[in-house]
C-alpha cells in the first residue's frame, strides 16, 4: 500500500493531496483541529467516520467537523483527494503563514500549531 503526500500552505490555509495509488490504500483515522474541506478530485473511496461508511466518487467536496475522526480507504487505483484548511485559531498572528514560507518552515509551524488532535 501506497499513500504519498504533498503539503503547501498560503496564508491561512493549507493544502495536503494525498495520492492513494492502490485499490486499499488507507488514510488513518485523524481528526482535525478546524473543520475542513476534502476535495477527492479522482476516484472513489468510502470514508469512515462516527461508526458509519460512506462511499464517495469524484468530483466531490466532503466536509468534515473539527474533532471528528475519519479515514479513506481507495476503492480503486489512483485516488487523488486534497484536505483543506485553516492553520490559525484567530488567537494570536504567530500561527500565520507568510506567503513565501518555506517547505521546512510550513513543517515548523505545523509542529508548533498542531492540524491533527492527539488522543
Amino acid at each position: 500500500m501506497s499513500v504519498s503526500t504533498d503539503i503547501n500552505i498560503v496564508d491561512n490555509v493549507m493544502v495536503k493531496m494525498l495520492h492513494a495509488e492502490f485499490t486499499g490504500d488507507r488514510i488513518s483515522g485523524h481528526a482535525h483541529t478546524f473543520d475542513h474541506i476534502t476535495l477527492l478530485a479522482k476516484g472513489r473511496v468510502i470514508m469512515r467516520a462516527k461508526g458509519q461508511e460512506k462511499e464517495h466518487v469524484a468530483p466531490k467536496l466532503i466536509v468534515t467537523p473539527k474533532g471528528i475522526v475519519h479515514e479513506f480507504e481507495a476503492l480503486e487505483p489512483d485516488c487523488l483527494l486534497c484536505c483543506v484548511h485553516a492553520i490559525r485559531d484567530g488567537d494570536t498572528d504567530a500561527d500565520i503563514a507568510p506567503p513565501n514560507i518555506s517547505e521546512g518552515e510550513a513543517r515548523a509551524l505545523m509542529r508548533q500549531f498542531p492540524l491533527i488532535q492527539t488522543t
